[in-house]
């Protein structure tokens, strides 16, 4: 018998989360499972990327009527109308990431019981309280009741796992890690397209790629102190760093670029559907971010057989490069580390180089499509046959 899944996210952008939805939905084997998908808003680059056969549910869509004005009135609303929907297509199994929806999701299946696997996605001190959210305590406890509820909590890093089991108060061992998967056979072919709106670069120019959400999590800010570094104070003038990613920290990025001189080597490239091209055709990537759960791009980037050098941040990078010795770890918001290991890179490029094409055959062992939609699709039944023993 079929099980019917729901995956419910906020909105289907170009994040990590919805880029490992959508990697989900186009592999889960279709004799054994039917996926669906629901989601608050409309907006997100990937909504037209989801296969022919899933249905969307849009809660903006399906919500026709006025949102009250009093607190709680919108995620109400939300539950309310997910609950509804878990009734009328007999929904059998829902999958959240990301903490907002775990909100709702917790809500929803509390009023029309159903097994649920809530995903957590990177370090939640880092990531709750450094977010703005109002009723930040009332949302904090009800999140850490929708965690103890789940039928499956997952973390996508043994960083992220540990770190929410001590956040939430969860036993350690209610939390598995599951980590995101990669369709290497899609992300090669993807890569060998052509670059988007561009010329290949002067491979006089050490080109270095960067990307995500123009946000401080990010650490972009720092990244383009190390460039500053490395263009001014090492004298490497043939230079350029590319960003991807829009987002609202845009505006104080760009004046930053223009106080440090950097218009001629730094672009803020915005939002690409298929950046891969671009990480194939650098010399270098770089993730200079404060905090990350499990760090799609730089995973990415090595396929890609792109030296890389990725902050030591919580949680995700150091697990992947196995302690630096797939690619260079600094610490977290330090320029200057920064800019010395980029200088590394460009002046022992050769070795650098040599060091990727071992990342890569460790990336294809260990986070390969084939072995990861096995580990989702056992995450499912599991999860299915919990609710069941619990009678929830």
């Amino acid at each position: 018998m079929k099980q019917r899944v729901l995956f419910a996210i906020d909105e289907m952008s170009g994040g990590g989360s919805q880029r490992q939805i959508l990697g989900i939905l186009k592999h889960l084997n279709r004799q054994n499972f039917e996926p669906e998908l629901y989601v608050v808003s409309d907006h997100g680059e990937l909504l037209s990327e989801v296969p022919a056969d899933v249905p969307i549910h849009i809660f903006e869509r399906r919500h026709s009527a006025p949102i009250g004005r009093l607190p709680g009135s919108g995620f109400r609303a939300r539950a309310r109308d997910l609950a509804k929907l878990l009734d009328e297509r007999q929904i059998q199994l829902i999958y959240d990431r990301t903490y907002h929806t775990t909100l709702i999701t917790g809500a929803a299946t509390r009023k029309r019981p159903t097994p649920r696997i809530s995903v957590i996605v990177t370090d939640p001190k880092l990531d709750f309280d450094t977010n703005p959210e109002r009723f930040r305590r009332i949302k904090r406890r009800l999140l850490r009741n929708a965690y103890r509820d789940a039928d499956v909590v997952a973390a996508v890093s043994e960083g992220v796992r540990t770190a929410a089991a001590a956040y939430h108060r969860i036993p350690l061992d209610r939390i598995e890690t599951v980590y995101n998967f990669f369709d290497v056979d899609q992300i090669d072919r993807l890569s060998r397209q052509e670059l988007p709106g561009q010329q290949a670069r002067d491979k006089n120019v050490f080109g270095v790629a960067a990307a995500g959400r123009l946000h401080r999590q990010k650490g972009f800010d720092v990244l383009i102190a190390a460039a500053r570094e490395v263009v001014h104070e090492y004298g490497h003038q043939q230079f350029s760093l590319v960003i991807l990613g829009t987002g609202e920290s845009r505006s104080q990025l760009e004046q930053q670029l223009r106080e440090a001189r950097l218009e001629a080597h730094v672009q803020l490239a915005g939002f690409q559907i298929n950046p891969l091209p671009i990480y194939r055709d650098s010399d270098l990537f770089v993730l200079s971010s404060r905090y990350e759960g499990m760090p799609n791009a730089l995973v990415e980037a090595m396929l890609c057989e792109v030296p890389v050098i990725s902050t030591d941040c919580p949680s995700g990078p150091s697990e992947i490069l196995q302690g630096g010795q797939l690619g260079g770890l600094v610490p977290v918001e330090d320029a200057s580390a920064l800019a010395a290991a980029i200088d590394d890179a460009i002046t022992n490029h050769p070795q650098w180089q040599q060091r990727s094409e071992e990342a890569r055959a460790r990336i294809v062992e260990r986070f390969s499509a084939e072995s990861g939609i096995e580990r989702v699709a056992e995450l499912f039944e599991r999860a299915i046959a919990r609710f069941g023993e619990t009678g929830r």
